[in-house]
């Protein structure tokens, strides 16, 4: 399916009083990308220090931009019909609907997919702002901060975490979707890993899991059998058979559980999680 990435720069982040001042758009599909849009916007308010400060637009450089009104039929029509990609789509969305609501345009909910909740249920690295997740995948960031520069790079990223999730191309948009928020904290599916590993720790049986590591995102989940050792969930800390050697681990970065019917002892040491 073609995506449009969409990111918005904002004269501030309170969603009550703050507005657009700059839009862009890269659309296209997993091979690449094949139209942009791109343009600053004259806002009805005036910039926050903080804003300034961040993207370095001012009020000066905003005076002679278009309003909203006049671009929004170009961005609704570079949207129509692609899944609306954003990092951290509940904050560029609900402007969107803000601003296009505010001049009468009607615009349907889209399908979307949020490279925010992707990075973070996903691939869990240490840090997922857009930076970090650019650097841990080895995507270029130009200008942080300007909406084109970023809605580029937000789509490179999506591009390299697609590579990793779905690497034969099958994998449809709902089903990611799906996968998203099994994968959320209070899911039923966290909720049955959480109970598997409780009991696998209390009868002393390994457990196998699919764990992602933070040092190379795109190698995916890799299988893992471990005897755990201390559990304060969401940490356990436990012996890796694969790396003969203590780890700790996180649940947010475990895929999948699987108790056995091997057993092990605990060493006499005091517990470190």
């Amino acid at each position: 399916m073609p995506i449009a990435v969409l990111d918005f720069e904002m004269t501030g982040l309170d969603p009550e009083r703050d507005r657009v001042c700059e839009v862009a758009v890269v659309r296209g599909t997993c091979r690449g990308a094949e139209r942009e849009f791109q343009s600053l916007v004259r806002p009805k308010v005036k910039v926050s220090r903080g804003a300034r400060k961040i993207h370095g637009l001012t009020d000066a450089m905003l005076q002679r931009a278009p309003g909203f009104k006049r671009i929004a039929p170009d961005l609704v029509e570079i949207l129509d019909g692609a899944v609306l990609v954003c990092h951290n789509v509940p904050f560029d969305v609900g402007f969107l609907h803000r601003e296009l609501e505010e001049i009468g345009i009607p615009y349907a909910p889209p399908v979307t997919l949020d490279t925010l909740s992707m990075a973070r249920r996903l691939f869990a690295f240490r840090r997922n702002n857009l930076a970090d997740v650019c650097e841990s995948l080895g995507v270029q960031l130009d200008q942080h901060h300007r909406a084109l520069s970023d809605a580029r790079a937000t789509f490179q990223v999506f591009r390299a975490m697609a590579e990793v999730v779905d690497p034969s191309g099958s994998v449809k948009v709902g089903e990611v979707l799906e996968l998203l928020g099994a994968l959320a904290p209070d899911s039923p599916l966290r909720l049955q890993q959480k109970r598997e590993l409780r009991r696998a720790f209390k009868e002393r049986r390994t457990v196998i899991i699919d764990y992602n590591a933070s040092k190379n995102p795109r190698m995916g989940p890799i299988r893992r059998e471990i005897g755990i050792w201390a559990l304060a969930l969401p940490y356990l800390q436990a012996w890796c058979y694969l790396r003969s050697g203590e780890r700790v681990f996180r649940l947010d970065r475990i895929r999948r559980v699987e108790t056995t019917e091997r057993r092990y002892d605990i060493p006499a040491f005091e517990k470190r999680i």
